[in-house]
């Protein structure tokens, strides 16, 4: 600092000390009145300001950026299997084919209808808010919450937070506590030739406003099957070229739409500060300082690490997942990693990042033996995934992205299950069911998912077994 910066303020400060002596009237010199120091608002942190805005608006900007790309609202997405070119989300599975619907409940209510299923067939729906909260996770292996639901099919109102009218008694209601809502469904698949099957149940699937549902048009479902995203250019590195400003803009623009909760209303108090609020602007605001907080805020994001996290044999599983509260730090840093995760009590998912080659360039390889009685305990079905660092399915010329599920992996004589995760092919020594291909060279990431976790799993009495290098 310039010290004659330093004296400046203490001249300053000292003046202004002055200045309040000077005008203090003293007893018995005269009759005018006292005069105090001048109040001054302090001017806004608009760095930490800006900072705690983006990370707060991180999930609605992420839903918001991928509402933009889907159908229209009040429709329903069918997807088909991913491969290593599917672009548009992150980590998704190879074992459930999903829809996905944007909802706008602000004119009425939506009708959600689920076909029934085959018994051992998996399914959730998941009903997400506009900050990436689930709200309500239905699903074939819980019946606390179908309870009340004729069926199947199971039949669902879904209603907004300004609707009072009435619904009708043989429907079951779920109340979203935003106007904007997404539907993230999945169904179990199992393998490819089993595809036509679960396209068949997708397209059961209605989703119809409460008024024409009333009228008896039951038709009225608007469906697509989605192809396969290819673009370059996920959601996430979409949101990542954003300036501050047209971030925290687009912000002030959907909370219109979605205004924040009331246990946001701190936040909210604070980050008016700068001009973020529904229908606000940070246009006054130096540009130069709000894409610094971009920097900073993805810093933050980014290397956030779950300090609830249980590690577990070089596995990492998280505890709290799907419903938020206040903590944005942990809300923006799950939707970066993947948007729509479902709650700890349907899917609980495990992951280990590890290097796929070693310092000279060769490829290694690696073993997971689950023991005799230890295969994840489950009341649907178990798998592991391959990613690359960015999430998406590694390529391999075998087009195996998922081991455990379908096939199921061969158990040897004592019970026991090994599981190979290497680039090169092990066939035939190694049944194709328990081999995952992973690259040949950088790192990679493992996802491990218990579909419909038991007691032991969600408590942590089980625990997945470490993955060992072969030399």
């Amino acid at each position: 600092m310039d010290p004659r910066a330093g004296a400046l303020t203490r001249r300053s400060l000292l003046g202004l000390g002055a200045a309040v002596v000077a005008g203090t009237v003293l007893p018995g010199c005269s009759g005018e009145p006292t005069l105090g120091p001048a109040h001054t608002t302090p001017a806004p942190d608009v760095l930490g300001l800006a900072v705690d805005a983006y990370i707060f608006g991180y999930p609605m900007i992420m839903l918001d950026m991928m509402r933009a790309g889907s159908a229209p609202t009040n429709t329903i997405e069918h997807s088909v299997l991913p491969d290593p070119q599917d672009r548009g989300v992150a980590r998704l599975s190879h074992d459930m084919l999903y829809s996905q619907a944007w909802l706008d409940l602000n004119d009425e209510p939506m009708v959600l209808q689920i076909p029934g299923m085959e018994p051992d067939r998996y399914w959730l729906f998941q009903l997400i808010d506009g900050w990436a909260n689930t709200v309500h996770d239905l699903t074939s292996k819980h019946p606390r919450t179908t309870v009340n639901a004729d069926g199947p099919p199971f039949t669902y109102v879904i209603t907004g937070p300004k609707w009072n009218g009435e619904v009708p008694a043989h429907l079951t209601t779920l109340q979203m506590p935003s106007s904007l809502c997404t539907i993230v469904g999945r169904i179990q698949i199992n393998g490819t030739q089993d595809a036509p099957r679960v396209n068949e149940l997708q397209q059961k699937v209605k989703l119809i406003p409460l008024s024409a549902w009333i009228r008896g048009e039951l038709d009225r479902t608007v469906s697509r099957v989605h192809p396969i995203d290819r673009g370059p250019e996920p959601p996430v590195k979409r949101i990542a070229a954003l300036d501050g400003r047209t971030y925290l803009n687009r912000l002030c623009r959907v909370m219109v739409a979605d205004p924040p909760a009331a246990a946001d209303t701190p936040m909210m108090d604070r980050i008016a500060a700068i001009g973020v609020r529904p229908g606000g602007t940070v246009d006054d605001q130096p540009a130069d300082v709000l894409d610094e907080a971009v920097r900073e805020a993805r810093r933050r994001i980014t290397e956030w690490k779950d300090p609830t996290a249980r590690h577990v044999n070089g596995w990492e599983i998280p505890i709290d997942l799907a419903t938020f509260g206040t903590d944005y730090l942990r809300r923006a840093a799950a939707t970066l990693y993947t948007p729509g995760l479902a709650p700890l009590r349907d899917i609980l998912y495990a992951n280990q990042q590890a290097p796929a080659a070693d310092d000279q360039g060769r490829p290694l390889r690696y073993r997971i033996r689950f023991a005799p009685g230890q295969w994840p305990p489950v009341d649907a079905f178990t798998s592991i995934t391959a990613y690359d660092t960015q999430g998406f399915l590694v390529p391999n010329p075998a087009q195996i992205y998922s081991v455990g599920h379908f096939p199921a992996a061969v158990p040897a004589r004592d019970g026991s299950v090994e599981l190979v995760v290497q680039q090169q092919d092990p066939r035939p020594e190694t049944p194709e069911a328990n081999w995952l291909p992973i690259p040949a060279t950088g790192d990679f990431i493992l996802t491990l998912r218990l579909y419909a976790p038991r007691q032991d799993a969600l408590e942590g009495k089980w625990g997945p077994p470490a993955m060992n290098r072969v030399d």
